[in-house]
C-alpha cells in the first residue's frame, strides 16, 4: 500500500499522525527525565489553561503535515495541499492557532496597565531570531553544496537574497542561487514569520493605544464586530487564502484575549460544558477538506479558546512531555523541514524512496521524529534559552536566574 492513499483514507491518515505524535511524546518523556532537561521544562501548570502543551501539539501537527507533502514533492514535483481533511488540518488548522496564540498572548500584553516596549521586542528578537538566522545559514550551505560549488548569481545578489531571508522573508522569499524551490528545504515554514514580525510591529501598538482610549468589554464588542466583518468581506471576495485569512486568525486570539479580561466570559470558557463542546466540534473538522473557511475558522476559534479556558485532553497537555515538546515548538517547526529534505534526498538517492510502502515510510517518519524532537531540545537548551536568559537579563537591568522562562 503506497503512502500515497494516506490522502484518500481518512482513518488510515489519522492512524498515520497518531504514529508520529505517540512517538514524538515517547521521546520527549525520555528526555523530560533528564536533568538538563527536566531543569528547564515549563512548570507554569495552569498558566492560561493548557495553552503551554498546546504549542508542541501543533509544532508536531506541522510536521506530521509535511512529512506527507514533501513525499509527493520528492516524488512527483509537486508542493500543494492535499485532498485529505486530516493531513490539510494538521497544516492549516495549526498554523492558524499559532497565530491566534499570538494574538491572545500579545494582545494582553498590549492591554495591560502598564509595558515594557523595551523588553516586549527584545524578548520577541531573542525567541524568534538566534535559531532562525542558524536555520538560514545553514539553508544557503546546503544550497551551495546542491549546486555542487558553483555561483549560478553575482555575489551581490546572494548577499541580498541572505538579507532577504534573514529578514523574515519580509521583503520577499527568493530562491538562493537559483536553486529551484528553495524554501522546500525548510518545508517552507518561514513564510508565517513576516507575519508574525508584522503583528508585533503595527497591531501590538494599535492595541495599546486602543485599550487606553476604550473600556475592555467596548474592546471585546469591536473584536467581535471586527471578526465577523472579516468573516463576511472574505466570504462576498470569495478569497480561500491571504492577507485577510491570517489577519482574521490574530483577531481571533484577540478576541479571545479580550474576552479574558472580562470574569462572565472567562468564566464561560472555563466551563467544563464549553470545553466539551468545543472539544467534540474539532470532529467537523473531518468534513471540511481545508481550514480556510469561516465554518472551520469558527470551531478553531471554539478550540482555541477552550484550551485557554483549561481543556487538556484528559491532562495529556499538562504532562511533562506535553510541555517539553511546548517549550520546544519553535525548533520543531523551524528544524523538521531540513530532516525532512535530509532524509527523503538520502531515500530517493539509494532508490528506496519509491518502493517503500506505507509501514516502511511510516516507520521511516517515526524516526525523523525522534530526530527532530531531539535536535529542537538541543537547539533550545543550548541556543534559544541562553540567548533568551541574557538579553531578558540586559534589557530589564537586573539579575535573573538561568533557567528563567520568558512569559
Amino acid at each position: 500500500m503506497s503512502i500515497h492513499e494516506l490522502a484518500s483514507h481518512s482513518s488510515l491518515a489519522t492512524l498515520y499522525a497518531v504514529a508520529l505524535y505517540a512517538v514524538a511524546l515517547l521521546v520527549a518523556t525520555v528526555l523530560a527525565r533528564l536533568p538538563a532537561v527536566a531543569r528547564d521544562i515549563t512548570t507554569g501548570k495552569g498558566r492560561y489553561g493548557a495553552l503551554d502543551g498546546f504549542r508542541g501539539v501543533l509544532a508536531v501537527g506541522v510536521f506530521v503535515h509535511h512529512s506527507f507533502v514533501a513525499n509527493v514533492y520528492f516524488t512527483t514535483g509537486q508542493w500543494e495541499w492535499t485532498t485529505s481533511p486530516v493531513l490539510n488540518h494538521l497544516g492549516q488548522t495549526t498554523v492558524a492557532l499559532f497565530f491566534m496564540i499570538t494574538g491572545f498572548l500579545f494582545a494582553l500584553k498590549a492591554m495591560s496597565p502598564r509595558i515594557d516596549w523595551k523588553a516586549l521586542y527584545v524578548s520577541r528578537v531573542a525567541r524568534l531570531f538566534p535559531l532562525y538566522a542558524l536555520i538560514v545559514l545553514v539553508v544557503f550551505a546546503a544550497v551551495m553544496a546542491l549546486s555542487g560549488g558553483v555561483l549560478r548569481q553575482p555575489p551581490m545578489l546572494l548577499f541580498k537574497e541572505l538579507l532577504q531571508w534573514l529578514a523574515f522573508v519580509c521583503f520577499g522569499r527568493p530562491d538562493i542561487n537559483a536553486f529551484p524551490m528553495t524554501q522546500t528545504l525548510i518545508a517552507g515554514v518561514n513564510w508565517s514569520l513576516r507575519y508574525e514580525v508584522f503583528f508585533y510591529a503595527v497591531a501590538v501598538p494599535a492595541l495599546f493605544i486602543a485599550s487606553r482610549w476604550l473600556t475592555s468589554r467596548t474592546m471585546l464588542l469591536l473584536s467581535l464586530a471586527a471578526l465577523a466583518a472579516l468573516l463576511l468581506v472574505r466570504f462576498e471576495l470569495q478569497q480561500v487564502e491571504g492577507h485577510l485569512l491570517f489577519a482574521t486568525h490574530f483577531l481571533c486570539g484577540i478576541v479571545v484575549a479580550c474576552a479574558y479580561r472580562q470574569p462572565r466570559w472567562l468564566a464561560s470558557i472555563q466551563s467544563a460544558p464549553f470545553r466539551w463542546v468545543a472539544g467534540a466540534s474539532v470532529l467537523l473538522l473531518y468534513l471540511l477538506v481545508t481550514a480556510n473557511g469561516s465554518i472551520a475558522i469558527v470551531i478553531t476559534l471554539c478550540l482555541f479558546a477552550a484550551v485557554v479556558g483549561g481543556l487538556s485532553v484528559f491532562g495529556l497537555l499538562h504532562t511533562r512531555a506535553a510541555l517539553w515538546l511546548g517549550d520546544i515548538s519553535y525548533g520543531i517547526y523551524l528544524i523538521h523541514g531540513l530532516v525532512l529534505y535530509a532524509t527523503l534526498s538520502a531515500l530517493r538517492a539509494s532508490g528506496q524512496l519509491s518502493s517503500l510502502g506505507m509501514v516502511g515510510y511510516g516507520l521511516a517518519m517515526c524516526g525523523v521524529a525522534a530526530v527532530v524532537v531531539a535536535l529542537a531540545s538541543v537547539s533550545y537548551i543550548c541556543l534559544e534559552l541562553p540567548v533568551m536568559t541574557r538579553l531578558k537579563k540586559w534589557s530589564t537591568g537586573r539579575r535573573i536566574p538561568v533557567a528563567a522562562k520568558l512569559a
